[in-house]
């Protein structure tokens, strides 16, 4: 039987919702829809909306959401448009007694949505034509939207990280390697492909964390990295391999943005820790992903294969 891969994003976010371990994890993530577009930006000051099926960041954009409340002016005193931003996140949402004295006192509320797509960027004022423009690059493909979640930085550059978790040669899922991926600048999304760097979790972490903060989060990362190969198993037995993307918040909070079923190898390689990517590859080859050494000796060159049809010809 070979590996199994899983290319739906929300077929993989509903499975890992129903472990209580996993779901603390999970930012607030929805189908598309009206419906759910109006919700979310209500709740979240930036979302993210991805096709459900899709690698390498292709198709992914951003909505962030600003609104501005204009008190009544009276004629002892004049004043200004006032900003009020939402939280990134739903949870615990604390009291804000003078937004709310700005708000009981507003005669008159602008909704802004800056829209960006890649480098692109553009600004709506009504959720029509928000939906517009969204539904021209959605056309009739599914996608889903995702709470965003303002990530940690290196160098003013936002990043993510990638936990690899492989099935080891006793059948059992272990956390083998994390990288770091830095986006580059003006883009919202970290892929290599996408332009973004690699780098190591020490090189990116270390700044924001004390050394035991650190090593606290590292075994975090690996725990997370096997619960969640777990639950997916439970709908997706034949898995070996995930690559899960995660995200740190400025509190340094792990979030899973998603998981990949056919995760990116090679680039562990390009990382300084050779012998993780030894046991990476080790595996690998264990479970299928790669081809072993005997098999790629045994297989006959292609100078050698070009040899042997030019005999056949002449016979």
């Amino acid at each position: 039987m070979g590996i199994q891969r899983v290319s739906s994003k929300w077929a993989k976010t509903a499975v890992l919702q129903r472990s209580r371990i996993v779901n603390e994890y999970i930012p607030v993530t929805r189908k598309y829809s009206r419906q759910t577009l109006e919700r979310m930006t209500e709740l979240f000051e930036s979302n993210y909306i991805k096709p459900d099926r899709g690698t390498y960041g292709n198709g992914v954009m951003r909505v962030k959401t600003t609104r501005l409340y204009e008190p009544v002016v009276n004629s002892e005193d004049s004043t200004t448009d006032t900003e009020v931003s939402e939280e990134t996140n739903d949870r615990n949402l604390p009291d804000e007694p003078e937004a709310s004295a700005v708000t009981s006192r507003a005669t008159y509320l602008t909704t802004t949505y800056q829209l960006q797509y890649g480098t692109e960027e553009r600004s709506f004022h009504s959720l029509d034509e928000l939906e517009r423009a969204l539904n021209d690059r959605i056309q009739e493909r599914e996608y889903i939207i995702q709470q965003g979640i303002s990530l940690m930085k290196h160098e003013d550059l936002p990043f993510d990280l990638r936990v690899l978790t492989q099935k080891n040669l006793q059948h059992n899922w272990e956390t083998t390697g994390i990288l770091g991926r830095v986006a580059a600048p003006g883009k919202i999304i970290t892929n290599i492909h996408g332009g973004g760097r690699l780098a190591t979790f020490e090189e990116l972490v270390l700044p924001h964390l004390q050394q035991d903060g650190f090593k606290k989060l590292r075994t975090e990362l690996y725990r997370l990295g096997i619960h969640t190969a777990v639950q997916l198993q439970t709908s997706f037995p034949r898995l070996k391999e995930i690559g899960i993307d995660i995200a740190l918040d400025e509190a340094g909070r792990p979030w899973i943005l998603e998981v990949n079923t056919l995760p990116g190898i090679y680039a562990f390689g390009l990382l300084p820790d050779k012998e993780a990517y030894r046991k990476i590859k080790r595996y690998a080859i264990a479970y299928g992903r790669l081809p072993s050494k005997k098999s790629k000796s045994s297989r006959p060159s292609p100078k050698a294969q070009a040899s042997s049809a030019k005999k056949r010809v002449r016979r």
